[in-house]
C-alpha cells in the first residue's frame, strides 16, 4: 500500500502552519475573502498542502520540494501559484475530489489551482451555495471578461445612483460617512439623552524607533445647551497639517499633550454612559442612573430587588423598552441621532458636529422610507429574524424583529434602490448575453457588503486611518448592540460607499483569476444535502474527499446567513 506524503514525517507541518497563521492575519490575507464576510475561511495554503499530500506518495517526494512547488517557502504562499511541472502534474490529471461542506471555497479553489480533473463543493446553506458559485464557477467559466462586465455595470449603478434626485437631496457631496447613535428619553427628567458607547473619534499612531507617534487624535464629548446634548468635536491633533508633530501619549481615557519643554495640556475623553452588559445607562442632563422600567405602569425602578415581588419579575432595561417601542412604531422614547459627519480631504479626514439640516435629512429620509413600506414594496426585507436567534442575534431583544429593522431610514432607501437596479441591470444584460446571472450575482455581492457596514450595528474604528474604518455588522458568532452605528454616503469614493464596493469586488474577481490561470476549470457547485452523494456522481466515487464540517452550532451559520439571504435579488442564481 503506498503511503501518502500527508501521512509520513516528511510533511511540513510547521511551514503550513506558519503560512496558514500568516493568512490569518492582517497582512496575508487572499484579496477574495473581503468580498464578503464569511464565518470560518479556512486557510489556502493548509488546504493546499493537504490536497497535495494526501495525492502524493511520500517515498519520491522530498520536504524542500514539497514546500517550494505548493510555494510553501513563501512569505505569503497562497500568493503564488503551485508550481507543479510536468512531472508534478501527472498526480493530479485525472483525479477527482469532493468537499461535502465546502463554504466560502478554500479547499475546491486550491484543488483547482493544482489541477485536478473534477472537483466538486456542495452546501446546503442556499447563501453558501451563491457564494461558491461566485468565488469557484463563474471566474472559471467566463474568465476576464467578467470582470470587466461587473465593472462596467458596477460603474453604472453608480451613475444611476449620482443621478437620483433624493439621493442628492438626502446626502452632502462633501461629506463621506456619518456616525450616529439612539437618543432615549431619560424616565427622570424628560430630556433626550444619547448613548454614546465611544466618544474617540481617532487615535491613530505610527511606530518610529520603537515609540509611538500619534499622528491623529480626535474625540467628541457632550455640550449641555438647555433641553439639548449638542456635539463637539475636539481635534488635539490635525493628521497632516501640523509641521512638526507634538508628543502625544495616552492613558486610558486621558490624552497628555506636550506644548513645549516644560508644559503638557490634559484632555479627558469622556466614558461611555451605556453598558449593554450591565445593563446601565446614564442620562447626560441629571446624571441620574436608568435602569429597570415596569412595562405595564411605566414606573422606573434602580434596583430590581426594592421592587415589589409582583413587579420583579416583569421588569426590563428601560433602554431596551424604549427601543422597542420604537421599533414597534412608538416615538415616544426612543429616536435616531446623528453626532458627527466625516469628511475626507485629501487624505485626511476631517470631523464636524452634525446640525439640525443634517438631522432633518434624516427625518426626511423616514417619510420617504415609511411611503414605500405603506405601499408594500416587495424589495424591503420585512422577513422575521427567527425568534430563537436570539442567543446571538441580540438586537431582537431591542424590537428589531424583522431584517429591515438593523438599519436606518437612509440605509434602506439605498439598498433598495440598489436592489431594484441590480434587477434592471439582469434585464438589459440577459437580453444578449448569457453571463447575466453571473454579473447579477456579483452585483448583489457588492450590495450584500454595503449591507453589512452601513447598519445600526457597526461601528467606528478610531484606530484605523488607512483602510475600512467601519467595523462591519456580522462577527465571528452573532449580531450584538451597538451604540455608535456608521452610515456611509452611496457615491463618494470611500471604504464601504457603493463606490468602494464595486473596487473591492472587482479587486477580488482579479485575484480568482490570477489564481485559476494555470489550474482546472472543471468545478461543480450543488445546492444541495452532503448526506445524497448518489447526485454527485454515477458511482459515488472519489479520488480524495476532504472537508472541514460544521462544528454542531458553535457558528449559527444557517440563521446569521439570512442577513444576505433578504438582500439577494431574484436575478442571482438562488
Amino acid at each position: 500500500m503506498t503511503v501518502r506524503f500527508v501521512e509520513s514525517d516528511k510533511f511540513p507541518i510547521d511551514s503550513v502552519n506558519r503560512a496558514s497563521e500568516k493568512e490569518k492575519s492582517g497582512g496575508g490575507r487572499p484579496d477574495y475573502w473581503e468580498m464578503v464576510f464569511w464565518w470560518t475561511r479556512k486557510p489556502l495554503a493548509s488546504a493546499r498542502a493537504l490536497i497535495a499530500g494526501a495525492l502524493l506518495p511520500a517515498e519520491t517526494i522530498s520536504k524542500s520540494e514539497f514546500e517550494r512547488r505548493l510555494r510553501l517557502d513563501q512569505p505569503v504562499p497562497h500568493r503564488k501559484n503551485p508550481e507543479l511541472g510536468d512531472w508534478w502534474e501527472q498526480y493530479f490529471k485525472g483525479k477527482s475530489l469532493l468537499d461535502p461542506f465546502a463554504g466560502f471555497g478554500s479547499i475546491p479553489l486550491e484543488a483547482m489551482r493544482l489541477g485536478l480533473s473534477r472537483v466538486v463543493a456542495v452546501e446546503l446553506i442556499p447563501v453558501a451555495y451563491v457564494f461558491l458559485k461566485a468565488v469557484l464557477e463563474y471566474p472559471a467559466r467566463y474568465g476576464k471578461k467578467l470582470v470587466e462586465d461587473v465593472r462596467r455595470w458596477g460603474n453604472w449603478i453608480t451613475e444611476q445612483l449620482k443621478k437620483d434626485s433624493l439621493i442628492r437631496e438626502l446626502y452632502d457631496d462633501d461629506v463621506a460617512v456619518y456616525i450616529g447613535t439612539w437618543e432615549i428619553k431619560c424616565p427622570h427628567c424628560g430630556k433626550w439623552t444619547p448613548l454614546v458607547g465611544n466618544w474617540w473619534l481617532a487615535r491613530v499612531y505610527r511606530t518610529e524607533k520603537g515609540k509611538r507617534r500619534y499622528v491623529a487624535v480626535s474625540f467628541m464629548r457632550p455640550v449641555i445647551r438647555g433641553d439639548k446634548v449638542d456635539i463637539e468635536v475636539i481635534d488635539v491633533i490635525k493628521a497632516k497639517k501640523a509641521a512638526i508633530l507634538p508628543e502625544v501619549s495616552i492613558q486610558g481615557n486621558k490624552i497628555i499633550v506636550k506644548t513645549d519643554k516644560n508644559n503638557t495640556r490634559e484632555y479627558e475623553v469622556p466614558n461611555p454612559n451605556i453598558s449593554t452588559r450591565k445593563e446601565t445607562a446614564t442620562c447626560l442632563h441629571c446624571r441620574n442612573d436608568i435602569r429597570f422600567v415596569d412595562p405595564e405602569t411605566g414606573r422606573h425602578y434602580i434596583e430590581k430587588a426594592k421592587a415589589p415581588a409582583s413587579v420583579r419579575k416583569r421588569l426590563i432595561w428601560y433602554v431596551k423598552y424604549a427601543l422597542t417601542r420604537y421599533n414597534q412604531g412608538d416615538e415616544e422614547f426612543a429616536r435616531l441621532r446623528l453626532l458627527v459627519k466625516v469628511k475626507k480631504v485629501g487624505s485626511e479626514l476631517v470631523f464636524e458636529s452634525c446640525t439640525e439640516e443634517d438631522q432633518e435629512k434624516l427625518r426626511k429620509a423616514k417619510e420617504e422610507f415609511e411611503k414605500l413600506l405603506a405601499s408594500g414594496d416587495p424589495d424591503i426585507p420585512t422577513e422575521p429574524i427567527s425568534p430563537y436567534s436570539s442567543r446571538y442575534l441580540f438586537p431582537i431583544l431591542y424590537g428589531m424583529t424583522e431584517w429591515y429593522k438593523l438599519f436606518n431610514p437612509r440605509q434602506l432607501l439605498v439598498l433598495t434602490k440598489i436592489v431594484k437596479l441590480i434587477r434592471e441591470v439582469g434585464k438589459r444584460v440577459g437580453e444578449r448575453e448569457d453571463c447575466a446571472e453571473a454579473i447579477t450575482t456579483f452585483l448583489a455581492i457588492m450590495l450584500c457588503k454595503r449591507a453589512q457596514a452601513n447598519s445600526l450595528v457597526n461601528y467606528w474604528l478610531p484606530t484605523m486611518w488607512s483602510k475600512a474604518k467601519i467595523a462591519p455588522t456580522l462577527a465571528a458568532r452573532g449580531i450584538s448592540m451597538q451604540w455608535n452605528w456608521v452610515e456611509v454616503n452611496p457615491v463618494l469614493d470611500f471604504p464601504m460607499s457603493w463606490i468602494g464596493c464595486v473596487k473591492l469586488i472587482i479587486n477580488s474577481l482579479s485575484y480568482l483569476l490570477s489564481s485559476l490561470s494555470k489550474g482546472s476549470r472543471s468545478i461543480t457547485v450543488l445546492f444541495d444535502d452532503a448526506t445524497t452523494l448518489n447526485k454527485l456522481s454515477p458511482d459515488c466515487r472519489f479520488d480524495i474527499v476532504i472537508t472541514d464540517p460544521p462544528y454542531y452550532d458553535d457558528v449559527p451559520y444557517t440563521e446569521l446567513s439570512d442577513f444576505y439571504y433578504v438582500w439577494l435579488p431574484s436575478q442571482t442564481s438562488l
